[in-house]
C-alpha cells in the first residue's frame, strides 16, 4: 500500500477557497444583471418561474438519480444511486478539467467493490446514449417549429443510433443482459430531459412561450454538458443570444440565470452533506492527482499486505480502558485471561487506568502478581475513552490489538470470533449488536435500543456508510491498521470509534462486522440523549478534519500523550 507508506503529508495550497471566491464573485455579478433585466416586469410572474424552475431542478435531479437505479438494479439503493448523482455532478461541475468519466470508475469501484468492466459498461451506455438523446430533441424542436418531415428524419436517426450502440455496447459475455440494461438507460435519459425539459416549459410559459422555452432548455444543457469552466458561469447562459432574433435577449438572459442559479443551489446544499460522506473535500475536486488517489485507495481481492514494524512480541494484546471500575473490572478481568489461556498461544493484557480516584490501580497491579501477562499503563489525568485507548494502543505488541470494555458487556468468550476474522484477511473486525446471527442474543433497555438505532443512522447517513453499528466497545485490529488509525486521533471521548471507523474507510480497510452476544451493563457513564447530542456534533468536526484524499494518514504510530512513556512501558506511579 504505497500511498501510505509515509508520514502526513502537508497539503498544496488550497484551490478551493480561490476557486469557490471567484464563482462566488461571478454570481453576484450575474445576479445584479438579473436584477437589473426583471426590475418592472410583474413580480408574481418571476416568483412563479423561480418556483418551477426550482421544482424542474430537483425532479431532473432525481430522474438522474433513478436512472443509475435503473442500470445497476438492485446492486445499488436507491440512496446510493442518489448520493453518487450528488458526488459525480459535484465533479462535474467544479472541476470540468478532471475526467469525469475517469473519476466516476475510481469512485464507483472503491465504493461499491463492483467489477470495472461493470462500471465501464455503464459509462459506455451513458455515452452512446447521448447521441440518442440529441437527436431526439433534435426532432422535437423540429416538430415544435412545423417541420414534421425533418423532425421524423431526427427520430429515425435516434432509433438507429440506439440499435447501433446496443450492439456495440453487447458482448459474449453479458449477452442480454447489458442490452437490456442499455436500453433501460436510454429510456431513463430520455425521461430525464423529458421531465425536467417540461417542466421548465411549464415554469416560464408566463415569461416565455412554449418553443423559445424549449430552445433555451436545450442550449442550457448542452452549454453545461460542454463547458470548461467551473460551474459554468457566463457559458451556460449563451443560449440566450438565440433570444435576440425574437426580440427577448434580457428575459431570456433572466430565465437562464435563474436556472443556472437553482441548479447550482441544490448541488452545492447536497455537496455539503454527501461529499465528506464518501471522504472528498472541495480540494480534492481540483487535485489533478484525485483519479490516482482513490486507485491506490482501493483494496485488493487478496487484502493489503501485513506491515510488520518489527516490534511484535505476542499474537494478541487486549486492552482494557479503566477509569473507576474497581468494582466492574476484576470479574471480567478474570474472564480474559481465562479465555485467552485457553485460546490463544502468546498473549498479553493492557489495563488502561484513565485517571482513576478509587483503587483500579492497586486492583490491576495486584492482579498482575499472579498473571505477569496482564500489565498496568496509567494516565494521571481523564483522558477519556479514545485517549486512553489510544495509550494503550502505543503500548501493544501483538500482531491482533483488540479494545473491550471494562463492564464485561460482551463476553470474553467473543475474542476468538473477532480474532478468526482477522486471520481470514479483514484489517479490522469489530463487534455489532445490530448484526443478526443465529446463537447471539442481546439484552438491552428498549428507550436507550430506540436512541442508539436512531443514532446509528445519522452516523451511516453522514460518516460511515455501510456499518451498523460504530458504537460496540469491542473491536480488534491488525498491528499495522491499528498504528495507522490510531495516529493524531483527534476525538478522545465516546466519538473515537467514529473517526477510526471513518478514516478506515478514507484508507480503504476492509471492516467485518460481527455479531456478537451482549448485555446491559448496570452502571453505564454513559446519557443516551446528553452524550447523543454530543456526538452528533462530533461527527461534523470528524468529517472536517479528516475528509480529503490529499491527505494521508501515517504508516506508523505518533500518539501524543499527556503522560510520557517512560523507559519501562508497564511501571505506574504508585
Amino acid at each position: 500500500m504505497a500511498e501510505n507508506k509515509s508520514g502526513p503529508e502537508t497539503a498544496p495550497p488550497s484551490l478551493a477557497g480561490r476557486t469557490l471566491a471567484l464563482g462566488l464573485l461571478g454570481a453576484l455579478c450575474l445576479s445584479a444583471v438579473t436584477l437589473f433585466i426583471t426590475f418592472g416586469m410583474p413580480a408574481s410572474a418571476w416568483f412563479e418561474a423561480a418556483l418551477g424552475l426550482a421544482i424542474a431542478t430537483l425532479a431532473g435531479f432525481i430522474a438522474r438519480g433513478l436512472r443509475r437505479k435503473a442500470w445497476f438494479g438492485p446492486r445499488l439503493s436507491l440512496h446510493q444511486s442518489l448520493s453518487f448523482e450528488v458526488v459525480v455532478q459535484t465533479v462535474q461541475w467544479l472541476s470540468p478539467s478532471l475526467s469525469s468519466r475517469a473519476f466516476e470508475t475510481e469512485f464507483l469501484v472503491r465504493e461499491t467493490s463492483m467489477g470495472r468492466k461493470e462500471v465501464t459498461a455503464w459509462l459506455q451506455s451513458r455515452r452512446l446514449t447521448l447521441p440518442v438523446i440529441v437527436f431526439m430533441a433534435a426532432g422535437i424542436v423540429s416538430w415544435s417549429f412545423g417541420a414534421t418531415t425533418i423532425a421524423a428524419m431526427f427520430s429515425m436517426l435516434a432509433i438507429f443510433v440506439l440499435i447501433k450502440g446496443t450492439q456495440r455496447i453487447t458482448s459474449p459475455e453479458s449477452g442480454k443482459k447489458v442490452q437490456r440494461a442499455h436500453l433501460m438507460a436510454t429510456i431513463s435519459g430520455l425521461a430525464v430531459w423529458g421531465i425536467e425539459g417540461t417542466l421548465f416549459v411549464l415554469a416560464t410559459h408566463s415569461v416565455l412561450d412554449v418553443r423559445q422555452a424549449l430552445l433555451l432548455y436545450i442550449g442550457f444543457t448542452a452549454a453545461v454538458e460542454s463547458a470548461v469552466i467551473p460551474m459554468a458561469l457566463g457559458v451556460a447562459e449563451l443560449p440566450a443570444l438565440l433570444a435576440i432574433a425574437w426580440g427577448g435577449g434580457p428575459t431570456a438572459l433572466a430565465v437562464l440565470l435563474l436556472f443556472h442559479a437553482s441548479r447550482l443551489t441544490l448541488l452545492m446544499a447536497l455537496g455539503l452533506v454527501y461529499l465528506p460522506r464518501y471522504k472528498l473535500t472541495v480540494d480534492d475536486l481540483l487535485d489533478t492527482g484525485l483519479i490516482s488517489r482513490l486507485a491506490s485507495s482501493q483494496r485488493p481481492a487478496q487484502g493489503w499486505q501485513f506491515e510488520d514494524d518489527g516490534e511484535m512480541t505476542c499474537d494478541v494484546s487486549v486492552i482494557i480502558p479503566a477509569y473507576n471500575e474497581a468494582e466492574r473490572l476484576p470479574p471480567y478481568l478474570q474472564e480474559v485471561v481465562d479465555t485467552l489461556r485457553q485460546t490463544v498461544g502468546r498473549w498479553e493484557i493492557i489495563v488502561v487506568d484513565d485517571g482513576s480516584i478509587d483503587l483500579t490501580r492497586e486492583i490491576v497491579r495486584n492482579f498482575s502478581v499472579a498473571e505477569p501477562r496482564v500489565h498496568l499503563v496509567c494516565n494521571e489525568t481523564n483522558l477519556g475513552k479514545g485517549g486512553a485507548v489510544a495509550r494503550g494502543v502505543s503500548e501493544a505488541r501483538g500482531q491482533y490489538i483488540l479494545f473491550t470494555d471494562a463492564d464485561g458487556a460482551t463476553p470474553a468468550s467473543e475474542i476468538h470470533k473477532l480474532v478468526a476474522a482477522l486471520h481470514s484477511g479483514f484489517e479490522i473486525a469489530i463487534g455489532s449488536r445490530r448484526a443478526t446471527d443465529m446463537g447471539v442474543t442481546l439484552r438491552r433497555d428498549s428507550i436507550r435500543a430506540a436512541l442508539g438505532s436512531s443514532f446509528y443512522t445519522f452516523v451511516n447517513f453522514f460518516a460511515v456508510p455501510g456499518i451498523r453499528d460504530t458504537q460496540c466497545g469491542f473491536k480488534a485490529f491488525r498491528r499495522d491498521a491499528a498504528t495507522r488509525l490510531f495516529d493524531r486521533l483527534t476525538e478522545k471521548g465516546w466519538a473515537f470509534d467514529v473517526e477510526l471507523l471513518y478514516r478506515a474507510q478514507l484508507v480503504g480497510y476492509a471492516v467485518a462486522e460481527v455479531p456478537v452476544n451482549w448485555q446491559e451493563i448496570e452502571g453505564s457513564k454513559l446519557d443516551p440523549v446528553r452524550d447523543a447530542i454530543r456526538m452528533a456534533r462530533a461527527i461534523f468536526k470528524i468529517r472536517r478534519r479528516n475528509a480529503g484524499f490529499q491527505r494521508r494518514v501515517a504508516n506508523r504510530c505518533a500518539i501524543s500523550s499527556e503522560l510520557p512513556i517512560g523507559s519501562d512501558r508497564w511501571e505506574c506511579a504508585p
